[in-house]
């Protein structure tokens, strides 16, 4: 044997003693079979413990995943909220518990909210509402981790990340902390879901730059995100009843990104409508505008053309205002016809 200190074969990296005071932080991963580096894991046995994990699915479709971490970034009142509790709801009917952490909102604001979505009051739904709760409290995290351990497929919301972290948001180190008990959270249950609330810039207010860096603050937590979903508020007509918004993916690492989905939630019946509006969904639908005024034998004025091209309204006449600001349609005797170039382009 080879007494300490002794050079080993030529190339080899010497290895530093390690400090018997410090110890490993990260517990072994089961089925490792005692490695001679705790940290790492064969190949062979990551995969034979993850393979059992579900693959890419969704809890929202297109929207939310059925696991992994969501990150919902939106202006103050553009439908954060709504969508968390949309969420917990949907969880709910398929049989899955939600731990609500709500830091915003009146005690009399959130019961509304409950009621307007018909939350059933026996939905398996914890909530701590204005309760104080910050991520660097580590008696909180236990019991978060307690509620993660104990059911199979649990979703956890935090509402809004600038309430549970008092640090600054521009501040990466900080903020890289504040993820970092997050994660600790999320890697307790790998089937969880958990989603996190956050605010969006000015800029992103604004719609300037990319959308995965509209939320406030420093880019961790976009990094951090499985999925990013963007919010931005739709007006609806007065004393409808309803609310709505676009939720844009900014960012799918397992998916899809790019694509708009509007939510029109009907409040006090509490059904919840979601289409598909991104850009593919607005060229079919100036398809569908070219398609009626080619077989029109006269000009359509705007709101019998958008009732003929059919599905929602509000849709049809945004692809008719779309087009004339791009010289695809002409008005003519009070109503619209395919401007000549385009007539011509559909002939040949």
């Amino acid at each position: 044997m080879k007494p300490k200190g002794t050079p080993g074969p030529r190339g080899a990296v010497p290895v530093p003693p390690v400090d018997p005071r410090t110890g490993n932080q990260f517990p072994e991963p089961s089925g490792t079979g005692g490695t001679s580096c705790p940290l790492f894991e064969p190949l062979a046995a990551f995969l034979e413990r993850t393979r059992d994990l579900p693959p890419l699915s969704w809890l929202i479709e297109g929207v939310v995943p059925d696991s992994g971490n969501l990150l919902i970034v939106a202006a103050p009142g553009a439908g954060k909220t709504f969508l968390a509790l949309v969420i917990a709801k949907t969880a709910a009917a398929a049989g899955r518990p939600s731990l609500l952490v709500l830091e915003e909102g009146r005690p009399r604001s959130m019961f509304d909210r409950f009621t307007a979505l018909a939350f059933p009051p026996d939905a398996p739904v914890l909530i701590a509402h204005r309760k104080g709760v910050r991520l660097d409290d580590e008696a909180i995290r236990a019991k978060m981790a307690e509620f993660l351990r104990a059911h199979d497929a649990p979703v956890v919301v935090f509402d809004p990340f600038s309430s549970l972290f008092l640090g600054n948001e521009n501040d990466t180190e900080a903020v890289n902390q504040a993820k970092e008990h997050v994660q600790r959270l999320a890697t307790v249950n790998p089937r969880a879901l958990v989603v996190l609330l956050h605010h969006t810039s000015k800029a992103g207010e604004r719609g300037e730059g990319p959308p995965i860096y509209a939320a406030r603050g420093s880019t961790v937590l976009p990094g951090w995100a499985d999925m990013q979903v963007n919010l931005s508020r739709e007006d609806t007509p007065r004393n409808s009843g309803l609310v709505a918004f676009v939720a844009q993916v900014a960012k799918g690492r397992d998916g899809e990104t790019a694509q708009r989905f509007r939510f029109t939630l009907s409040l006090g019946k509490g059904t919840v409508m979601v289409e598909d509006v991104s850009a593919a969904v607005a060229q079919d639908k100036a398809q569908q505008v070219r398609e009626v005024l080619a077989s029109a034998t006269a000009p359509l004025n705007k709101s019998r053309l958008a009732e003929s091209v059919g599905g929602r309204k509000q849709d049809a006449l945004r692809a008719i205002d779309a087009m004339e600001a791009r010289g695809e349609l002409k008005r003519e005797g009070g109503g619209y016809i395919l401007a000549p170039d385009t007539a011509k382009e559909r002939e040949s």
